[in-house]
């Protein structure tokens, strides 16, 4: 199993001098619960019930990521927080090494192994906005720091609250925490609460320049919101069942499972292939923040700027 570092190294070179047939994933999503103690207006998971693998069955889907180029592995939901095991499958993923965070909504953190998780996680991502109905947490960042947690709040954005983001980001910055900036995307099976593209570059613009150090949003995403941008497939999502969404969760469909077949062959499928052929086509211009962040990476400026604003905050000093 090579080290995260040298396999990030290798899928950038390989991706940045085309050495590979077709683009590989650099990212991957594992919502390895769609159970959820919420109903957030703009989230397809907690309304797409799909069977929770086990314990043993979660460590092979994590077994078959380290044997790919999946670098960075983000474990969610759902709510990863309501499986009984979640503990040891951070455990076991930190162990095939990657760089590891969790998302969850943080109602129930005040009752889980905090500093346990600690040690293990990279970062640990809160998810804090309206849609959550959770924005007490926000004064409550500066506890979770203190246990030795590197959080970053996770914000999705709607058309409905935006003009609240600058309080939420004070509150951040205050906590020492960094915050993850998203627009609510319009997803087949959810309300549109998407905010306009120009007024949310703006905002994100004015306020990345201000707290500089505290916004993770890269300036390449946010550039994005007033250009076209054409999505690439360097992450993929994997459902609770183990499922390989593809292209993306917008548009794409199961392409197979993690359980039966590797990913190297699901991606050399005619349904990968597929998949590509109509990310490469889609004009939906959705800003699924995934893709559109990761689609930059490519550029070895974009990539370093970004590494610069993920570990900027934690490792250097802020402005």
């Amino acid at each position: 199993m090579m080290n995260r570092n040298l396999r990030g190294l290798k899928w950038f070179l390989n991706t940045l001098f085309e050495n590979d047939e077709f683009e590989r994933p650099v990212y991957g999503s594992y919502k390895v619960t769609h159970s959820c103690n919420l109903k957030c207006p703009f989230c397809n998971v907690w309304n797409n019930p799909v069977k929770m693998l086990n314990t043993k069955e979660a460590f092979k889907i994590i077994d078959r990521l380290a044997e790919s180029t999946i670098t960075v592995l983000s474990l969610e939901g759902g709510e990863p927080l309501l499986r009984k095991d979640i503990l040891d499958i951070i455990k076991y993923a930190h162990d095939r090494s990657f760089y590891l965070f969790m998302t969850t909504n943080g109602l129930l953190l005040d009752n889980s192994p905090i500093k346990e998780m600690a040690k293990y996680l990279d970062f640990l991502h809160i998810s804090i906005d309206e849609g959550h109905n959770n924005l007490f947490l926000l004064d409550k960042l500066k506890y979770y720091v203190d246990q030795g947690l590197k959080i970053t709040v996770q914000t999705v954005v709607t058309k409905n609250d935006i003009n609240s983001l600058r309080e939420k980001v004070e509150k951040v910055y205050r906590a020492g925490a960094r915050i993850l900036i998203m627009p609510a995307v319009h997803f087949d099976n959810t309300p549109n609460l998407s905010p306009d593209p120009k007024v949310m570059h703006d905002l994100l613009l004015e306020l990345k320049k201000e707290y500089s150090g505290t916004i993770v949003t890269s300036y390449a995403f946010i550039k994005a919101l007033e250009t076209s941008y054409q999505c690439h497939s360097y992450s993929i999502q994997i459902d609770a069942n183990g499922d390989v969404i593809y292209p993306c969760s917008v548009i794409g469909k199961s392409i197979g499972n993690l359980l039966e077949t590797d990913l190297d062959t699901l991606l050399r499928s005619e349904k990968a292939i597929e998949g590509r052929k109509l990310m490469k086509s889609c004009n939906r211009q959705c800003y699924l923040y995934l893709h559109a962040e990761t689609s930059n990476f490519t550029k070895p400026s974009n990539l370093a700027l970004f590494v610069k604003d993920t570990m900027e905050g934690y490792f250097f000093k802020r402005k």
